[in-house]
């Protein structure tokens, strides 16, 4: 699966979203559908900003360590099994710099995953991150149409997950 190109102007990169796992090297950032018993996580910040949780990588972290570190930060959510990576959105950036000195540049990717676990407080919302207001756990479907103005990817996204039959082995 692959679909047209789209230009992710806050990024400054143009991407194609796809099935196909991108090199770990290129891979900048992860986000994860977090699913509970009870449905899908969703994050919203102050000013009413929904997302999927997720973020990037710090120099020399695996895709499976970050993405553990960004739903503890930003969702209060420990994983209960690995992530298992379906998609991403992989492009070519057209700003004149790395993102981080260490980032991926000019090929970059932001891989999307599922993984089990449950909310085990509250974010973290660590200085410098972003930082959550509210966690939610939706059914899919209503998470689709909450994110679905938000850009992002997120709702292409959580949509093939769940045109995948929702799977939590690939």
């Amino acid at each position: 699966m692959r679909e047209g190109l789209e230009d992710w102007e806050w990024a400054q990169t143009i991407v194609r979203f796809t099935d196909r796992r991108p090199p770990d090297a290129t891979v900048q950032s992860v986000r994860a559908i977090a699913r509970t018993k009870d449905g899908v996580v969703v994050c919203r910040l102050a000013d009413g900003t929904a997302f999927l949780p997720g973020g990037t990588r710090e120099e020399g972290e695996s895709v499976d360590a970050c993405v553990r570190r960004e739903l503890a930060e930003e969702a209060g959510f420990l994983t209960t099994g690995r992530p298992r990576w379906f998609a991403a959105h992989s492009g070519v950036s057209y700003h004149r710099v790395p993102y981080r000195p260490y980032a991926p540049f000019p090929l970059k990717s932001w891989l999307w995953g599922v993984v089990e676990g449950r909310i085990a407080g509250p974010p973290t919302n660590p200085a410098g991150a972003e930082q959550v207001a509210s966690v939610t756990v939706l059914p899919p479907e209503e998470a689709v149409e909450l994110l679905e103005g938000e850009g992002r990817g997120y709702a292409q996204a959580l949509r093939h997950w769940i045109d995948l039959g929702a799977p939590l082995e690939f």
